[in-house]
């Protein structure tokens, strides 16, 4: 049984078997429609038909309202004309008494709550009686003849002669509170009509829809939505098991397939079930020059290779990026370690993509059942320890598990979290080594080297931690960013302290690693120290390996610009052990190139290494650049340095490291020395 991606529904998880359950349901013919309108898409049919006829209806009953309104105003104006027309008769008799008298009666008992008179001819009021009417007659203008107040109460007319059949223009204030109500109770049994048709026509269209649309169309694409219930099945298989770009099973199912594999025992009674996995060594070099595009490819070559390569009952799956996973079971006379040179071998074949031609090679972890592990989970944890190792180990090579791997990793795992402690609790120190001017024995600068002072109950108090240790533990976790921010604050801070006391103005080297010069934001973070502690641009020395330069070379040259901008000096350590950066030298903007201390501590016994010291001076010197030398241990360093023209020096002849104190009264004691004129310079 080899595994590739022919195996569809070998190993279903549970939430696949789920879903599948419900899709055959579906295909099966278990009561379709109600399937259907079980669920929220039907319901959401069902609600927005009722919406739809429910607005129509509402829009129709909100014209119908206003209609209604009309018509009872139209009805209270004639009411109000009918009773007053017969009161405004005898206006023109002059008797005041009798018809205020009439006017009264007529508001008491009428909906008439006020009377305003004015002229015919003129628009002055004439008479009053009860409440003051809003609206009056303006002669020789359009205006308005009748007001319905907001709130319903109160309704105002005005009469014209033609009207009441006298000479006067008459404002009447009507109360229309009746009105308001009867118009309340119209809308209350409107809307209740307005739902129960809603409900009976959207009842009657969905059993219509159900029984002449649904039913029919639902018979007639049976096989068809079979066709689509089996193709989403298999989709969410693949999407749960397999590997989108090669077509490979994934880790999920690389893991399940492990454990029925062991479950069932298919390696025999004296075999063993070997899982290998692999890392495409410097894969990303090619996604990043090449792009994803022939990286995609390279990576679905690759993993046809393997699936080809191994026998029929392996199982090759694509973990992540470039790593993939291999399982064989192996009999007692098949051996892992040729397993693992085959898979190998078949990945060291030249790849060819798009005219180009790739050279891949691949680093291996090898772990076995039962041996060195129980369990699925272990088997594979324990093959990814042993293809750390071999990664660690210079790549391109096969490592078995050991037990003493996984003793390393959670050595590495504990000193990360008490490396995390020790950024924490301030547990973190810096050690300052002097530099000197070789032809003036002045201290011109400083390189701030970190120290781990780690506590526990020994007499001591605790002991110091290696930088060997613990810095390659905190670049590969990514803690190395706070860690040198810290350095750099730190350092920074303590030079601008130095010089506050009185110190002669040193330079203060501060190392950077690669990991923090393209991950962080190393231009904003030098700009935001230098302001926070004042101490001058010129002062900071940020020392960068060769190795930031080859990642990304332009982006490289481009942050160095900038910081140089702000005044920064810029030096390359263990200059001479890179393998490209002298083709670029020329583009970078440094002030100084630092000699590697081995070439140093060689020189007076190979001459090739002293040749190099002095073509790294030459070539220094002849692109304008200071050179340091570090390692500088005897006087016969100082002078083969001083001959071939070294600027300045490092190393334990002169000091050792020193805490911040010591290191101030160093300065001091040496400063006050040459003052003197004594000869203490290039003193053994």
């Amino acid at each position: 049984m080899h595994v590739k991606c022919r195996g569809r529904r070998a190993f279903l998880g549970r939430t696949g078997q789920q879903n599948t359950e419900a899709l055959n349901d579906l295909a099966s013919g278990k009561d379709t429609l109600a399937y259907i309108w079980a669920g929220w898409a039907g319901w959401r049919v069902v609600l927005m038909v009722f919406g739809i006829v429910f607005l129509i209806q509402g829009i129709a009953a909100f014209n119908m309202l206003h209609s209604y309104e009309a018509e009872q105003l139209a009805g209270l104006r004639a009411v109000a004309r009918a009773a007053l027309v017969p009161t405004v008769s005898t206006l023109d008799e002059e008797k005041p008494a009798a018809i205020e008298k009439d006017m009264f009666k007529l508001l008491r008992h009428t909906v008439i709550r006020g009377v305003a008179v004015y002229g015919m001819t003129d628009d002055g009021l004439t008479a009053k009686y009860g409440e003051m009417p809003g609206l009056r007659p303006v002669l020789d203008m359009d205006y308005a003849r009748s007001f319905h107040a907001r709130d319903g109460l109160y309704y105002d007319v005005i009469f014209t002669p033609g009207e009441i059949g006298q000479p006067y223009n008459i404002a009447v204030r009507l109360d229309s509170s009746g009105v308001s109500r009867n118009a309340a109770r119209y809308a209350w049994r409107a809307l209740a009509v307005i739902c129960l048709m809603s409900v009976l026509i959207t009842g009657v269209l969905m059993i219509a829809t159900n029984q002449l649309l649904l039913a029919p169309l639902l018979k007639r694409n049976d096989s068809l939505l079979r066709k689509m219930h089996r193709q989403a099945e298999d989709k969410i298989h693949r999407l749960a098991y397999f590997d989108s770009l090669t077509g490979l099973p994934n880790r999920t199912y690389f893991l399940e397939h492990l454990d029925k594999s062991i479950e069932q025992k298919i390696y025999g009674r004296d075999g063993v079930l070997a899982v290998l996995s692999v890392d495409l060594d410097h894969f990303k070099d090619i996604n990043d020059s090449m792009g994803h595009e022939v990286g995609d490819k390279l990576l679905d070559i690759i993993g046809g290779r393997l699936a080809k390569s191994l026998p029929e009952d392996a199982v090759v799956a694509r973990l992540s990026a470039d790593e993939f996973a291999v399982m064989v079971p192996l009999g007692p006379e098949d051996d892992s370690s040729a397993l693992a040179e085959k898979v190998s071998a078949s990945i060291q074949e030249p790849v060819e993509i798009m005219q180009e031609s790739f050279l891949m090679r691949a680093s291996v972890g090898v772990s076995c059942y039962p041996r060195d592990g129980e369990t699925a989970g272990d088997i594979l944890k324990n093959a990814d320890i042993a293809l750390n190792r071999a990664k660690s180990e210079g790549r391109a090579t096969v490592r078995h598990y050991s037990q003493d791997f996984n003793e390393i990793v959670q050595q590495r795992s504990q000193m990360l979290r008490d490396l995390r402690k020790a950024l924490d609790e301030k547990q973190l120190q810096l050690h300052y080594h002097p530099q000197f001017d070789i032809r003036t024995g002045e201290i011109v600068g400083a390189e701030a080297l970190l120290r781990w002072f780690r506590p526990d109950n020994s007499k001591e108090g605790g002991k110091f931690i290696s930088p060997a240790e613990f810095v390659p533990v905190a670049e590969q976790s990514g803690l190395i960013v706070p860690i040198g921010e810290w350095v750099m604050r730190h350092a920074c801070a303590r030079m601008k302290a130095w010089l506050e006391a009185g110190v002669s103005p040193l330079r203060m080297a501060v190392n950077i690693s690669g990991i923090q010069f393209h991950r962080a934001d190393i231009v904003h973070l030098v700009e935001d120290v230098l302001a926070e502690t004042q101490l001058p641009p010129e002062l900071l020395e940020l020392e960068l390996t060769e190795s930031i330069f080859i990642e990304d070379t332009q982006s490289a040259i481009d942050i160095m610009d900038e910081l140089h901008q702000q005044g920064v000096q810029l030096a390359v350590d263990d200059f001479g052990t890179g393998y490209s950066s002298l083709s670029y030298l020329r583009q970078f903007p440094i002030d100084r190139l630092k000699i590697d201390q081995s070439f140093v501590r060689a020189s007076l016994m190979n001459a090739n290494d002293r040749m190099i010291i002095r073509a790294i001076i030459n070539l220094g010197h002849s692109l304008n650049l200071k050179i340091i030398a570090e390692g500088v241990e005897m006087k016969d360093h100082e002078d083969l340095l001083r001959e071939e023209g070294c600027d300045e020096v490092q190393g334990f002849k002169y000091s050792k490291p020193l805490p911040e104190d010591k290191f101030l009264e160093f300065v001091r004691a040496h400063n006050e020395k040459l003052s003197e004129n004594k000869k203490v310079w290039m003193v053994e």
